[in-house]
């Protein structure tokens, strides 16, 4: 049940989420001051060295002016997706 942070499932999550900050006009600096967090904890979420925490997802969608549902919606359906494609 565990998950890699180089696993499929977070490589969606982190395209998704660089994708909104970008679109927010934001850098990954300015996302950091605006979550009151090292510049270097936004860049190792988006490029995977690091995972992120259900509370820390919720905060970087609010941050960048995203409704955390769409996110786990966007990950649910591709979880249900590679589930369909086992059986």
């Amino acid at each position: 049940m565990r998950h890699s942070r180089n696993s499929k499932n977070y490589a969606v999550l982190r395209v998704w989420l660089k994708s909104h900050r970008v679109e927010a006009g934001l850098t990954v600096r300015t996302l950091a001051e605006k979550l009151e967090v090292p510049h270097s904890i936004v860049g190792k979420i988006e490029d995977g060295s690091r995972k992120m925490e259900l509370f820390e997802f919720v905060e970087y969608c609010r941050a960048v002016g995203v409704d955390p549902r769409i996110g786990f919606n966007t990950l649910l359906n591709d979880v249900e997706s590679q589930n369909s494609e086992l059986l």
